[in-house]
């Protein structure tokens, strides 16, 4: 792309727009354009960052002077929105899950790569600084079978909570709400970005565990899991277990890898500790641990700016492409037809 502005069109304007907009706000040269079918929405949120709206998701996706799509919208319209947006010969960021189908998924992968298209999902996490360290310690593991730090990986524990009761779709069957699609598919993505794909899936739980929920001053009767926890055994023999849920009243997040030489811990949150735990010194890192400290991050900004740049250079994403998701899909399909689910 050789221009040096970029005008993104944002679709929907609920509780995940804002972050975006507030590191694409940091980009120079990237302009912005809200749209929403509620236009109470649109119209408050473009108030509130001074930019243009509309109640007709139909006129960005169709205006030639829009580059590319931002799709911060429930996940039963993603591939109908992809599909037109392709169609319409623009890029396209999705939030998480891309879909609620494998097939699909391979779908959108086909046809972004046979269009020629950048394709990016919102897996925010891997724009986190200690993920980064992870993935780092870890990258020997796919053709190696071991880290050069903490040696073959033998069982890891992927957790990620939070309190739910934001929006009513988020806990319906229906609208593919639930504890899976809104906080397990996170985890799942770090499990395979450290360790490739998975060979099998159970479910060791999958309940609801609060059926009642006031959601926006309204009592709602939720029939999505609000609480999992799952078993996933790699092609590449690590065991790991995730843990993620609806119903944890403040937020929490950590990841903690065990390997033959010691321990890797890592979280988003300031206020957890993060370390690598080594029994004999390696590659760099002494024997005992080593606390590892990053400050303040905005991985918001971090994805958008991967977005723009890989718009810009006409390349794919180094992170979070439409194949990495469906991986993720083909985890969560094992789930189904063999946990369950």
């Amino acid at each position: 792309m050789s221009t040096d502005k970029i005008q993104i069109g944002i679709l929907g304007c609920g509780k995940q727009a804002p972050k975006h907009l507030q590191g694409l706000t940091r980009i120079p040269g990237v302009e912005i354009v809200l749209a929403d079918t509620n236009a109470a929405a649109a119209k408050s949120m473009g108030g509130e960052f001074g930019l243009q709206w509309t109640s007709e998701p139909g006129e960005i996706l169709e205006d030639p002077a829009v580059h590319a799509i931002l799709i911060c919208t429930p996940t039963t319209t993603h591939t109908s929105l992809i599909r037109k947006a392709i169609d319409c010969g623009k890029d396209f960021f999705c939030e998480k899950p891309l879909t609620d189908s494998l097939e699909e998924a391979i779908a959108i992968a086909d046809l972004v790569e046979r269009e020629r298209r950048i394709g990016m999902i919102g897996y925010v996490y891997r724009f986190v600084p200690v993920f980064e360290l992870g993935k780092r310690l870890f990258e020997d593991v796919h053709s190696l079978g071991e880290s050069m730090v903490l040696g073959r990986p033998v069982a890891s524990f992927f957790r990620l909570g939070g309190r739910g009761s934001h929006q009513e779709w988020k806990h319906k069957k229906a609208t593919h709400g639930g504890a899976v699609n809104e906080m397990l598919v996170h985890m799942v993505d770090l499990a395979v970005w450290y360790f490739g794909s998975v060979e099998q899936a159970e479910f060791l739980a999958k309940e609801i565990l609060r059926p009642l929920r006031v959601i926006n001053g309204r009592l709602v009767e939720a029939d999505a899991e609000d609480y999992v926890v799952v078993r996933l055994k790699m092609l590449s023999g690590v065991e790991v277990l995730c843990q993620a849920d609806l119903v944890t009243p403040c937020f929490t997040q950590l990841v903690e890898i065990q390997g033959d030489n010691g321990t890797f811990m890592g979280s988003i949150q300031q206020d957890m500790p993060s370390f690598v735990f080594c029994s004999e010194p390696r590659a760099g890192y002494k024997a005992g641990q080593t606390e590892v400290t990053f400050g303040p991050h905005n991985v918001f900004e971090a994805q958008m700016a991967e977005f723009v740049r890989s718009l810009k250079l006409g390349t794919p994403p180094s992170k979070c492409t439409v194949r990495d998701s469906v991986l993720i899909m083909e985890a969560l399909e094992k789930l189904r037809i063999g946990g369950n689910g």
